[in-house]
């Protein structure tokens, strides 16, 4: 099993408090961070890199050796195919080859897409062609491209990224038009932490097939779970610490998480949310449940996210050191070298 974590703000946060968990990170062994592209955010202010994650992610590179960096994802009909294509061969330069890039379609409602001058209705199609021009531009080769949203003069991009062809490329994304052009191309699946147990199944059993469909070998294709976790000295004290903030997070005026949970409001309970979604007790417990978890989905590459919004950081803080120092130890952890 890999482990990384969402390097996300918790209450009272500051930039330098986030910092400080990716080089706690990197110390003890997690194999990745990772950080998530997101606009005009309620809980920015100091709290999260959302808005920049490739500026977070090269001053991350410069503070660590080993841990690998991943951005889930970067919204590509937001930016030019050529701005992203060189920020990432860039990042990947300067991080030694650590870079774990994700990709979507589309951001958490319209004003997203509104604000950075494109549409909804736009959105598949510059992805589409976004991705195309990064390929290409990554080869270093001179190309030219003409497409419905983007066209190039015959240009050279360089640097190129270390890693070859491409820094790993991960998709984002639950519809099954994007899973169909996913698995077309054999891309890792990155999965979203508030999906119950049964919708998660269900979606990787349905991603096996599409890329069995596809011609690929399902099983060489990684499907990153995220799961949110808090360990606390006592499982008594994990549910006194968490039943309250836990729903406060989940409900917070700007809050997407509602729209995975597969749930209707009233089966929205601190109960429900724990037994399917949260990993929350003390460290004997968390890892029974990621044994447990292990069990009834693929889950050979696990990211956690420590922090909430409606937690002190202190706390979040605390409960990722009692992760590491005491769950991680008993499972089956990969060591992540570069």
């Amino acid at each position: 099993m890999q482990i990384g974590f969402y390097v996300t703000g918790s209450k009272g946060s500051r930039y330098a408090d986030l910092i400080d968990q990716v080089d706690l990170a990197e110390r003890s062994g997690l194999g990745s961070v990772w950080l998530r592209e997101r606009h005009f955010h309620r809980d920015h202010g100091g709290r999260n890199f959302f808005s920049s994650p490739f500026v977070a992610a090269a001053y991350m590179a410069a503070r660590t050796r080993r841990i690998r960096i991943g951005i889930g994802a970067r919204i590509l009909p937001l930016d030019h195919p050529i701005h992203i294509a060189e920020g990432a061969a860039v990042l990947d330069r300067i991080s030694g080859g650590r870079l774990d890039l994700g990709i979507a379609r589309i951001g958490e409602n319209e004003l997203y897409q509104h604000a950075f001058g494109t549409s909804e209705i736009q959105a598949r199609g510059r992805f589409e062609e976004s991705l195309e021009v990064l390929l290409r531009a990554w080869t270093g080769e001179p190309f030219s491209y003409e497409g419905k949203h983007h066209r190039l003069p015959r240009v050279s991009v360089r640097p190129t990224p270390q890693q070859r062809p491409h820094p790993p490329l991960y998709l984002v994304g639950l519809s099954q038009e994007t899973l169909r052009f996913g698995a077309a191309r054999g891309m890792p699946l990155l999965l979203a932490g508030a999906s119950p147990v049964g919708a998660l199944r269900e979606t990787q059993n349905g991603y096996r097939a599409l890329l069995a469909d596809s011609g690929h070998d399902p099983h060489t294709v990684a499907m990153p779970v995220n799961r949110f976790v808090y360990v606390a000295e006592t499982e008594a004290r994990a549910v006194e610490e968490t039943r309250t903030t836990v729903m406060e997070f989940i409900e917070r005026r700007g809050s997407v998480i509602r729209d995975f949970l597969s749930m209707n409001g009233a089966e929205q309970t601190y109960e429900r949310l724990f037994e399917e979604v949260f990993i929350i007790g003390d460290p004997g417990s968390c890892t029974q449940r990621i044994r447990a978890l292990a069990e009834q989905v693929d889950l050979r590459h696990l990211i956690l996210t420590f922090n909430y919004f409606t937690i002190p950081h202190d706390r979040c803080r605390s409960s990722m050191e009692r992760f590491v120092e005491h769950v991680m130890p008993a499972l089956d952890v990969e060591a992540s070298v570069t």
